[in-house]
Parts: structure tokens; sequence; C-alpha cells
């Protein structure tokens, strides 16, 4: 007899050999798969919330070319709904850095020379012990009611986006800072090198960083083979699947500058208006501190704000004040103003530059130096 026909005549009969209960063969049943519900097409059409004319979109950007991109953390965080992975190696100190950063925003003062924009932040601290999380921050010296630690387990899938992104707007939150990408990611995927899963989240995470519309910064362990040179690639540096770390709006890179057991780390970025060179930090374990060291400060300060000025495209060949390129390439207060420190910084970007002209000019009754770029009938005047 057919098995099928034994299976018909006795739904307890072995669907191999026809015996009842058989459990030589017994095998567990196939899950049930799950009806897919048909497709319904729908005539409402995009969102009319997300449309807008090629007009006011390009309106739109000319106005943050004039005005400079705003930033949660000059050069570091932009003020936008974005992604951000912060990568370095185990105890190389990027919590640290994550805590630090968070204090220097939710007060409002500067870190590492660069100007903040006040707002509340949210730490998850999803990956350490609680009792080490608060031996880390030991050293943070803020108010009450500016920045929160959310010392726990969570998960970013869509019930952990949808908890992350209801705290965030109750809460008034305008940073949310994770750590760490391999804590919250684990039993989703695969495996860390599971590149089409990984990019899924990242994916869904970038999505809950545009609806709440305030940055979203995770921490991620590097790879093993990280470069730790000067021209490494930050985008480069996270480990497991390189489509994680590319999907991310943009990278900072923490890594070691002079050995594993130094103080000096180097601190680079690249992404969607992050790109500076590295700069070289001074570690303090003892006081849990980061500060630029002054050695290199000025030179790395003055090669970060020449690519700002070149890449805002804030000189041009018609001559300007400091103060105009510094307005146009965005070194402006949270007021709106530019600062000394900003007129400073872009004279020293300047300064002894092949391809730029500076002269002395009378504006307003007062001798001012302006700065241009050089045009190719300036370089053969010169040469003539």
């Amino acid at each position: 007899m057919a098995a099928d026909a034994w299976v018909a005549e006795d739904p307890t009969a072995c669907p191999i050999c026809g015996l009842e209960n058989c459990e030589e063969h017994l095998v567990a049943p196939p899950a049930p798969v799950a009806a897919r519900a048909p497709r319904r097409l729908t005539s409402a059409g995009l969102d009319p919330t997300a449309m807008a004319d090629a007009v006011a979109v390009a309106a739109e950007g000319r106005r943050i070319a004039e005005t400079g991109v705003p930033y949660l953390l000059r050069l570091l965080i932009p003020a936008f709904g974005m992604l951000g992975m912060l990568v370095a190696f185990t105890k190389v100190g990027k919590t640290t850095l994550g805590q630090m950063i968070a204090a220097a925003i939710a007060t409002g003062r500067q870190f590492l020379g660069l100007d903040t924009r006040q707002t509340r932040v949210l730490i998850i601290a999803a990956e350490d012990p609680p009792q080490y999380t608060a031996f880390l921050a030991r050293h943070l010296d803020v108010p009450e009611g500016v920045l929160t630690f959310y010392r726990g387990p969570i998960l970013l899938d869509a019930a952990g986006l949808a908890a992350i992104t209801t705290t965030v707007k109750t809460g008034g939150y305008g940073l949310v800072l994770i750590a760490s990408w391999q804590a919250v990611i684990r039993g989703l995927i695969r495996d860390e090198n599971d590149n089409a899963a990984s990019v899924v989240i990242v994916e869904q995470v970038k999505a809950a960083a545009r609806l709440t519309n305030i940055p979203w910064l995770i921490d991620a362990h590097s790879g093993k083979g990280e470069d730790q040179g000067d021209d490494a690639d930050p985008s480069k540096a996270m480990r497991g699947a390189s489509g994680a770390a590319g999907s991310a709006d943009y990278t900072l890179s923490l890594r070691y500058a002079n050995g594993p057991f130094g103080s000096r780390r180097r601190l680079s970025g690249k992404g969607r208006f992050v790109d500076f060179a590295p700069m070289l930090l001074d570690y303090d374990k003892t006081q849990g501190t980061y500060s630029v060291i002054a050695s290199a400060a000025k030179d790395v300060m003055a090669e970060t704000t020449w690519r700002l000025i070149v890449d805002t495209g804030a000189l041009t060949d018609v001559p300007q004040t400091a103060d105009a390129i510094a307005r146009a390439a965005g070194l402006v207060s949270n007021t709106g103003r530019v600062t000394s420190t900003g007129r400073r910084q872009v004279a020293a970007a300047l300064f002894r530059r092949d391809d730029v002209r500076i002269t002395i000019e009378k504006r307003r009754g007062q001798q001012t130096r302006v700065y241009a770029r050089l045009t190719e009938k300036d370089e053969e005047d010169e040469r003539c």
C-alpha cells in the first residue's frame, strides 16, 4: 500500500513505513507556512507631506549652504535626523568618549575646542553592567535633568525602536547615544558578517532617526585588522558586515596613536556632512577625560577648517573677510553669530596657502585683511 494511502486511512500512520506511531522514522512536522496576504493596490499615492517641488528643495539646499550646516558638536555630529557610528577597538575609550560628548552637548560646553549646541541627551548603555557604566560616569559634571542613562538590555527590533522613539518624543531628547552595536543586534542576525541582515537593521535605525529628527550615534567595535594609520578610512573600521558601516550616514573612528599602552588617540570622521582629518588627542584614564594635544591641535584644526571651507565653497575669487568666510562655512555659534574663535580658525586655515591671495583693503574706514582664491589669471600675473 502506498504511504499516502496509509496516512489517508490512519492519520497516526508513519508516512514512511505505515506503522502506527512509528518511532524509528519519527520526524518533526514541518512548520506551518503563513498565508500571504493578497497585495492590495491603493490609489492614494505617495505621502503628500513628503512631496516637494524641486524649486523648494533647491532653495532649501542653498539656505543650508549659506547659513552653514548645523551641528550638535561642530564637525562631528550634524544636527539632523541621521545615524552615526563611533568605531574603536575594545578598551580604546569609545564609551568614555561618548559620555564626554554627551555631557558637553547636554550642558552646551565646548568639547575638544569645538562648539556644541545644547540639548537633552539619552544614553542607552545596553552592553556594560550598570555598575561599570556608573564607574565610567563618575567624572561627569552635569546638572540634573539634562542627561539620562538607560542601563538595561534592548534590541534594535521593531519593539525596541518604537520604545526609543517614544521615549525621545516624550522626554524631549535631542541626541541618542547607544552602546554598543553588537549588544543591541544580538539574535537579530545570523552573525555579524551577515551583510543583508545588518543593512536591514541599519536602515530601520536610520528610519527611526529620521522620524525623531535628531542624531543617533551608536558605538561599535572595530575589526582586528583595522588600519591604524593617519590616512585610514573611518568608514572601513567597523567589525563585521561592511554593509552596516557603509549604510550609516557617517562614521567616527577612534584609534591608538602611540600603541595600546599609550595615552594618545586619533579621532577622524567621514560621511554625510562629516569629513575631518585625524585629531590627535590625549586620553587621561584616571580622570576619564579627552583633550586636544596642544602641539598638534593648531595644525589639525587648521587643516580641518580648510577642508570645511573648501567643501562649503566659502572661499571664492571675490575678496572676503574672515568673518564672511566663517559664516559661509557654518562656523557660527548657537545664536548664528560668528565668534572670535571662528574668525581665528579661518585665518589660521588660510594662512600660507598657495592658492589663497591675502590682501589689505579699507572697509568701513578700517584696514581689513581679506582673502580670495587665486584664479588662473592671478597665477599667470604672479609668474610674470
